[in-house]
């Protein structure tokens, strides 16, 4: 079976799950708004269609638009309808698409009862793809049904046919008990899923030059993503903006596209119209930022101010659980009176002297003491890439020695206490999330547990 994926960043992970049987004939990660673009240009003929929620948008009439493109795409190269699943976590979206699954009968809806979808829901998805359309007539009904198919899959059972009318008597039976979800088995799951989807906090990734500010910015935001939350990254380092290299494909809409070419400027314009300003990486994950082309140092000037910092974050925060700004230290400065709208800091120091010097003289030159102990008081430590052969006075420079070391007098202001957030090993393969486009926490349990026990503690903030 030849297979269009369309998955976003996160068709790294939906190809582990897919086995030899079926073929992917995209090389490159899509998502829906680029892939009617995609079947004009190379005509691969599919014998099935892959969405998942890293393809979408949160604007449900753009999803709509682009999904009907995609459609007349296929059309213009096969004959008979070529099956489009949806595979989602969301248990809205079967009622969003109802209307598209009844105009083309050959567009199927399954939904997850997890955040994060499993192998054997994709291997469903797969199995329906490869299938043929059904009438339209039922297209709605098959919605419905494969929603509560796909639930019985991920708990094991087959899906049970539901009456067509209830009997007058089913009322005066007991109702039966409510199955509960099975418990994750891992720590920092369960602590993640306890978290309030009505959560809002503003992260601040700071640090100074090289110390990975940028990838833990876009891993966290990332990994909230994943876990289902709605996270959107301000990339505030208009000097090397360096966001475009880790997702191409905002950095490709940005050469064709003004308008994303000039995300910051015109979301910090009108943070109300986020949803038209920036830039969709998946269905839980927006990216606002400059181009590379875009060089008006005028309207830099002009909007990318303090008081328009303050008002973003004033109005995005409650559109948002986490709003992340990609904001090194050297910057800060410029922003310092945007610090007090800011929940908490991570502060990103890897474990060797020089960085620990080097942190400590960017805090010195670029804030006043008053608030280099505000950014201590706020910040918890991120020790990035941490190497376990590094030592200081003959021992290993474990985070919390870091931690010591940073906070004992080297500086008078920043002498308060900090914790650590977490630490994100070193590994010879931290630069292929560039060369791949897909972050670090969808390449490995590893590095998502790292960054999500970072994401925990920079949640619960630093009262």
């Amino acid at each position: 079976m030849r297979l269009l994926l369309i998955a976003g960043g996160y068709g790294a992970v939906v190809r582990q799950y897919i086995t030899s049987m079926t073929e992917v004939i995209n090389d490159e990660e899509l998502i829906l708004g680029s892939a009617a673009r995609y079947i004009a240009e190379s005509a691969p003929e599919p014998d099935g269609v892959l969405v998942t929620d890293e393809a979408l948008t949160m604007n449900a009439e753009k999803d709509r638009r682009d999904l009907e493109a995609l459609i007349s795409g296929l059309a213009a190269y096969r004959p008979s309808p070529v099956p489009v699943v949806l595979v989602t976590a969301d248990s809205w979206k079967p009622k969003e698409w109802e209307g598209l699954c009844a105009k083309f009968p050959q567009v199927r809806v399954i939904v997850s009862d997890y955040i994060r979808i499993t192998p054997e829901l994709v291997g469903q998805g797969i199995s329906l793809a490869g299938s043929g359309p059904i009438p339209a007539a039922g297209a709605a009904r098959m919605a419905e049904r494969e929603t509560t198919t796909g639930r019985n899959a991920v708990k094991g059972k087959e899906p049970e046919d539901a009456p067509s009318r209830k009997s007058f008597l089913d009322r005066f039976r007991p109702k039966p008990k409510e199955r509960n979800t099975p418990e994750p088995m891992d720590a920092l799951t369960r602590e993640l899923n306890r978290i309030s989807r009505g959560i809002s906090r503003v992260v601040a990734v700071t640090g100074h030059r090289g110390s990975g500010v940028t990838s833990t910015a876009i891993n966290l935001a990332s990994e909230a993503g994943r876990r289902g939350l709605n996270a959107l990254i301000v990339d505030l380092d208009i000097d090397y903006r360096s966001t475009n290299m880790y997702f191409g494909s905002f950095h490709e809409t940005t050469k064709r596209d003004e308008d994303i070419n000039a995300s910051l400027i015109r979301t910090l314009a009108r943070p109300q119209d986020y949803a038209a300003t920036a830039f969709p990486i998946n269905a839980n994950v927006w990216l606002t930022g400059l181009g590379y082309g875009f060089d008006d140092s005028r309207l830099i000037s002009q909007f990318v101010t303090e008081a328009r910092l303050t008002g973003l974050l004033s109005l995005l925060r409650n559109r948002f659980n986490l709003i992340v700004l990609d904001l090194p230290l050297d910057l800060l400065g410029q922003y310092s009176e945007i610090m007090i709208h800011i929940d908490s800091f991570g502060l990103c120091v890897p474990n060797d002297l020089y960085s620990v010097l080097s942190t400590l003289r960017n805090v010195e030159n670029g804030l006043h003491k008053e608030q280099a102990a505000y950014l201590n008081a706020k910040s918890k430590l991120v020790v990035t890439k941490y190497n376990d052969r590094s030592r200081f006075k003959g021992e290993i420079f474990m985070p919390e020695s870091v931690c010591r070391v940073l906070t004992s007098g080297l500086m008078d202001s920043f002498t308060y206490e900090m914790k650590v957030a977490g630490h994100v090993p070193y590994s010879s393969d931290f630069d292929s999330q560039i060369e791949s486009d897909v972050p670090l926490v969808y390449t490995s349990a590893h590095y998502e547990r790292a960054y999500g026990n970072i994401l925990l503690r920079l949640l619960e903030g630093t009262g």
